[in-house]
């Protein structure tokens, strides 16, 4: 009777425990977005998740901080891999704190045990009984050789290494915003050199139709002059759509539903001139502050805390038990109390398991070690390549604003002389396609030199990105 109460109760407990699986889809919008037009209310700044230094504030733009804040804190991806950390510190396949190794629970026997005893010599008696008993009972393994703390350390470890997964996802992101706006405000300065490059050839294309219809000018210079300005006017539609895609792009880095609406990038932000040079360091301070680094050490250590573990297992196992329960014969027998309290030892002199993982473990150190020197390596290079791209790209910027200046000089001049009748028009429009040219090549260089700059600040690293990982949801 006594068994069949308890499972009695555990079933009608699992009933009301047990309920329906329903998952409800994301909230998704009523339309798809594909108007340029801000469709949203502007959204507040996100409050700052990292209290060290960061590199993007050398540009000095509340509005590009903020953006990058609310990045850290809504991104999906970054929300995702940022809830790992704290998951893979709750794995139950690793010791936690004291109480895991703890097992306290009751014991009771499903069904009534019927026993029948045969007892000779002949004639043969039978005692027939059945027996009933519940018991509490507790289980504890000492770590006298310290298995569970090396096995701790190493499922901490994981954890950790998650973490500088993370931040090196986290330092990505920010490069990733930090470069999508920048090409916002690329695109829009290009939108803005195009127009004014179609008006300045439009007055052309006026002046050199007037003199055509004056009989002043062959004809094959309007067809000229127009295709120059057609060809123009046939990229806006371009430039328009690449800044459509790079503000949906920029939305969904933010965390935000993707859309084309250029709303984030404040209209008046200018593309910036690249920032005083940051302090390099040495090769040496990469080792703790770029993520990949820190991944790599990480995961040397992974592997000695589990060759501890391995050689801790092989010594005796100590258990402390201990139970307390009653018992009867039947029902009309009296109730017995029994406690039982004592101390187990297990000692294994062989697994083949353990054996193999014993001699796998010293290898997988020493890979680990070559991938450790190896992402050093990368590291230094990746910050020297960045210092070498920069230095020539800006020495190439300051080249290309000198010829800009001289073009505008040489057209300014080839004009002059077109509408003074001392010259023809081919001057002019060589003058004019070079500079055209120039114009842009200026502006993508500045673009690029911004571009290696920041890739300069990625290659340092840094562990402002350890704040962002200890937000929990």
């Amino acid at each position: 009777m006594l068994r069949l109460t308890l499972a009695t109760v555990a079933i009608t407990g699992a009933c009301t425990v047990l309920r329906p699986v329903t998952v409800s889809p994301p909230r998704a919008p009523r339309a798809f977005a594909t108007s340029f037009d801000a469709a949203e209310p502007p959204h507040a700044p996100a409050a700052p998740l990292t209290s060290s230094p960061v590199w993007w504030s050398a540009f000095a733009d509340p509005i590009l901080d903020a953006a990058i804040q609310e990045g850290f804190r809504d991104n999906n991806f970054i929300r995702d891999t940022r809830g790992l950390i704290y998951e893979n510190m709750l794995d139950p396949a690793t010791p936690q704190a004291w109480w895991w190794p703890l097992q306290f629970g009751i014991l009771a026997p499903a069904g009534i045990q019927h026993i029948v005893v045969d007892v000779p010599p002949a004639p043969e008696a039978q005692y027939k009984f059945n027996l009933e008993n519940v018991d509490l009972s507790a289980t504890y393994q000492l770590d006298l050789w310290g298995n569970l703390d090396a096995l701790h350390r190493a499922g901490m470890n994981l954890a950790e290494q998650q973490r500088q997964l993370t931040e090196g996802h986290i330092q990505d992101l920010a490069v990733q915003i930090a470069q999508a706006w920048f090409d916002i405000l690329e695109a829009r300065a290009l939108r803005e050199l195009t127009q004014t490059q179609i008006k300045y050839n439009q007055e052309l294309y006026d002046l050199v139709k007037a003199r055509f219809e004056q009989h002043l000018t062959p004809r094959l210079v309007v067809l000229q002059q127009e295709q120059l300005l057609l060809n123009l006017q046939s990229q806006l539609p371009l430039i328009n759509a690449r800044l459509g895609l790079i503000n949906s792009q920029l939305h969904g880095y933010l965390g935000r539903m993707p859309t084309p609406a250029d709303d984030i990038v404040p209209q008046d932000r200018q593309l910036p001139d690249v920032p005083p040079s940051p302090g390099i360091g040495t090769p040496g301070d990469l080792d703790a502050n770029t993520p990949e680094m820190r991944l790599a050490k990480l995961r040397v250590a992974e592997v000695q805390h589990r060759i501890n573990a391995n050689l801790a297992s092989w010594l005796p196992q100590v258990q402390l038990i201990g139970s307390m329960g009653v018992s009867t014969l039947g029902v009309s027998q009296p109730i017995l109390r029994e406690e039982d309290v004592g101390v187990t030892l297990t000692w294994v002199m062989f697994d083949g398991k353990r054996y193999t993982e014993r001699k796998q473990l010293p290898m997988q150190l020493h890979r680990r070690e070559i991938q450790y020197e190896l992402a050093l390596q990368t590291a230094v290079g990746r910050v020297q390549d960045a210092v070498i791209r920069e230095n020539n790209q800006a020495t190439s910027l300051q080249s290309l604003r000198a010829q800009v200046d001289l073009g505008r000089n040489v057209l300014d001049e080839a004009r002059r002389l077109f509408e003074q009748g001392q010259s023809d028009y081919l001057p002019v429009l060589t003058a004019l396609n070079n500079l055209v040219d120039l114009e842009r090549a200026g502006l993508q260089a500045q673009r690029l030199l911004l571009n290696d700059r920041v890739e300069l600040y990625r290659s340092l690293g840094g562990t402002w990105s350890y704040d962002v990982t200890t937000l929990r949801e």
